[in-house]
């Protein structure tokens, strides 16, 4: 796998703010969508609705054990609305 790309160069999606990745106009230099999806890390109960239901937007991050946004708007906006919907703690 990875043949021909070099792997290391592709950002650590736990580690990297999901905002600094967003895709910016090429004239302005500003981001395309100005509305984010973010997760209140204090107050994630870590139920992983979310993760489960938005796979390509929120992950459950290891160490605490609760959701953050590794990409925006990595799903469609339908996919997105229902994972925050189910969020116990919405």
């Amino acid at each position: 796998t990875g043949f021909g790309m070099y792997l290391d160069d592709e950002p650590d999606m736990e580690t990297v703010e999901s905002h600094t990745t967003v895709e910016l106009d090429e004239e302005t230099k500003i981001p395309i969508r100005t509305q984010m999806v973010y997760v209140d890390e204090h107050s994630c109960i870590g139920c992983t609705h979310c993760a489960m239901i938005a796979q390509s937007t929120f992950f459950m991050e290891q160490d605490l054990g609760r959701a953050r946004v590794f990409q925006q708007w990595g799903d469609d906006d339908e996919t997105i609305q229902i994972a925050i919907e189910t969020c116990p703690v919405d």
